[in-house]
């Protein structure tokens, strides 16, 4: 009696696939939730993307990663922080 190699793990199978699509060879039992659904499961994440995009109030969303302006903080004064108490300080 020949046993069929088991199905990866759902976690397996997107890392894996991640892999592929950065150019490495990857092999792996199929996994018919996934491959049977590839196109749908990506039209659905485009979907979902253009909705957030375009959907209603989307300017108020934040944006990630936020922008990193060069000097932006220059005319912001400095603080300078007070030290804690003894109480809370560390043994030396």
């Amino acid at each position: 009696m020949e046993v069929k190699t088991p199905m990866p793990p759902n976690k397996q199978i997107k890392k894996l696939e991640k892999l592929k699509t950065k150019g490495f060879e990857v092999n792996y039992p199929s996994a018919p939730w996934f491959t049977d659904n590839y196109d749908s499961i990506m039209e659905e994440r485009a979907e979902k993307k253009r909705r957030i995009r375009e959907g209603f109030n989307h300017e108020m969303l934040p944006v990630y990663p936020a922008p990193r302006i060069p000097h932006m903080s220059l005319e912001k004064p400095r603080i300078q922080r007070e030290d804690l108490p003894i109480k809370f300080r560390f043994p030396q």
